[in-house]
């Protein structure tokens, strides 16, 4: 059995795909792939006109107490070795940011596809606390741009194995109390 483990880029291009689907947007039409980009531009801030819509998805983990805990459990693979599993609940936390004239329902829009589409973002699950977005116009250059955000959690089961070898002998030595 091998991991069950998904990539940075994966869950990336999960949520991307999904923005993209909740907005009504083509994910094969080439004027919708800097539409929604992933992270923020290494250079130029903004690289974009001020009356264009345009999102940005950051994907991080972060902590929570449920992250604490790994479930080990065995099983036997060969004569000589078992398969070790180690599974544990990684959490996922997007931060949405969408700037533009239609930012606040860009963003509205893709925090209600959250709760009634969420085949879309399979296999992650949703934390179902999710806060509404909220609208916080950004000073560049003179100019007031519109800018709204949110912020979700999702929860990642990650299982990862390995082959131990069981113990074949053992040395046992008993020293009486000196």
């Amino acid at each position: 059995m091998a991991d069950a483990v998904l990539s940075l880029s994966r869950i990336e291009d999960i949520f991307w795909n999904y923005t993209l689907k909740i907005l009504g947007l083509d994910t094969a039409l080439k004027e919708n792939q800097k539409r929604i980009r992933i992270g923020y531009q290494p250079e130029g801030a903004p690289a974009w006109k001020r009356n264009d819509d345009v999102g940005f998805i950051l994907v991080t983990t972060s902590g929570d107490p449920v992250t604490q805990q790994t479930e080990i459990s065995y099983a036997r693979e060969t004569e000589n070795t078992a398969l070790r599993s180690a599974s544990y609940t990684r959490v996922i936390q997007v931060s949405w940011t969408f700037y533009g004239p239609n930012s606040f329902e860009d963003a509205d829009k893709v925090r209600n596809g959250l709760f009634v589409n969420q085949h879309l973002f399979l296999p992650l699950k949703l934390v179902t606390s999710v806060p509404p977005p909220f609208r916080l116009p950004e000073l560049f250059e003179g100019q007031w741009w519109e800018r709204s955000s949110f912020t979700a959690q999702f929860n990642d089961l990650v299982v990862r194995t390995s082959s131990v070898n069981y113990i074949e002998s053992a040395e046992v030595q008993v020293i009486p109390n000196r």
